[in-house]
């Protein structure tokens, strides 16, 4: 059922003049569902990305766009079969299981306690390659990123992640500042990195208003309430500057690293 909207005296309207073009243009969108992933952090850009296909179809449509409607693939995607159980006990099955041959325009990798696993899962670490090689875009959030960092597409590229996996990564020599952003686009190196659950809203629709344009990204903002809260910081390809807790930060490193990003040698030998 569409959701068009008539064009005349259409609020918020954007015009061409201020439209953000990108070269890449974006028929399929996959996010990675596996044992124990966040359910915030794998199902709020899931449904962000499906808000998006349903802009582009003209679904929705607050007013009549100034690009051709067309479909958007967005999938929840899986390693095997069956239920996958997220880490709070929420039961879903993927859209689609992954073939060793799949690629996808974008390649998300969500975080949540079960990404410590992930770290000794070729599977999952070949097929980050795969897409990077092919020249896709990858992106994650949360643990999630440590998971990105630990397939060997990273070099020098500045990351951003959840406070309890900072330290870690730092320690492995990926450059996570300090000063932790909500997200951050690396476009040459077609790499998105988002902070955790607060992060994946603000990260996501940047990535929309990046690759469908300012038109785009903004009425998706405006299904999810993003420009409402963070503003036109949601067409640049870095995000708002965290605050900063030390010792909070320090306590919740202690606590969660083990899990979320173990060191190397134990991932080796788990």
């Amino acid at each position: 059922m569409s959701t068009r909207g008539s064009t005349a005296g259409a609020p918020g309207r954007i015009e061409s003049r201020g439209r953000i073009e990108s070269p890449v243009q974006i028929d399929s969108i996959a996010v990675l569902g596996y044992e124990a992933c966040s359910e915030q952090d794998t199902i709020t850009p899931l449904e962000i990305f499906k808000g998006t296909a349903m802009v582009t179809s003209g679904q929705i449509a607050p007013w009549q766009r100034e690009a051709a409607d067309r479909e958007l693939d967005v999938r929840l995607v899986a390693l095997e079969p069956g239920v996958i159980k997220m880490q709070m006990g929420t039961n879903v099955v993927a859209d689609a299981v992954l073939g060793d041959d799949d690629l996808y325009d974008i390649l998300y990798i969500p975080g949540g306690v079960g990404s410590g696993a992930l770290l000794t899962d070729d599977r999952v670490h070949k097929l980050i390659r795969r897409h990077h090689e092919a020249g896709r875009i990858i992106a994650a959030n949360c643990s999630g990123v440590g998971v990105v960092a630990r397939s060997g597409i990273v070099n020098d590229e500045t990351l951003t992640c959840v406070a309890a996996v900072a330290r870690g990564l730092r320690e492995d020599g990926f450059n996570v500042p300090v000063a932790r952003r909500m997200w951050i686009g690396d476009t040459a190196s077609r790499l998105w990195t988002f902070t955790g659950s607060y992060g994946v809203n603000g990260g996501a629709v940047a990535m929309v208003a990046h690759y469908f344009g300012r038109e785009v990204g903004t009425i998706v903002s405006m299904m999810f309430d993003t420009i409402g809260g963070i503003g036109d910081v949601i067409f640049e390809e870095t995000g708002p500057e965290f605050y900063q807790h030390p010792e909070l930060e320090e306590s919740f490193q202690d606590f969660f690293q083990p899990m979320l990003y173990p060191p190397r040698d134990d991932a080796a030998q788990a």
